[in-house]
């Protein structure tokens, strides 16, 4: 039992790593770094004004990350930060007439490709991939949790 369970870990991992060089491979292709890549899409599939801090919370983006590859699409001419109403320490992204049409041309076939790759698995399929992963993913996150708590107390001895 524990060896098909291992067996299973090893493909889920294998599966995960392609789609990651996938992901990276795309950005590449349309000279773009990882981190840029995902704030266009962000950016692109939620529509303009979404915040830095709305970024990391939601895909787990440390702050610096984020604030570096918008420094970089800013100096780019690709997006434009404004400050947010009510809240001059929050800043909006938004998209350039220029990064618009951009993200336009690097976004939406990359959206379509993972449509219609989605579209491909039926209805109860999607369901079940989109639940067993959100279980999965929390799951870990408990026993890593504790793992990590057990050797923090480990190295306090």
């Amino acid at each position: 039992m524990r060896e098909q369970i291992v067996r299973q870990l090893e493909l889920l991992n294998q599966n995960d790593k392609i789609l990651d060089e996938l992901y990276h491979s795309y950005a590449a292709s349309v000279h773009l770094s990882d981190t840029a890549f995902w704030i266009l899409y962000i950016a692109w599939t939620q529509g303009d004004g979404c915040t830095q801090k709305e970024i990391c919370d939601s895909w787990s983006y440390s702050r610096q990350t984020i604030n570096t590859a918008l420094k970089n699409l800013e100096r780019r001419g690709i997006l434009c930060l404004k400050t947010a109403e009510g809240n001059r320490k929050t800043k909006r992204i938004y998209f350039s007439p220029e990064g618009k049409a951009f993200a336009d041309r690097v976004v939406a076939p990359f959206v379509r490709a993972e449509l219609l790759s989605l579209e491909k698995l039926g209805d109860g399929e999607r369901k079940l991939l989109t639940s067993l992963y959100e279980k999965r993913t929390e799951y870990f996150r408990q026993e890593l949790e504790a793992a990590m708590a057990a050797n923090e107390r480990e190295e306090k001895r």
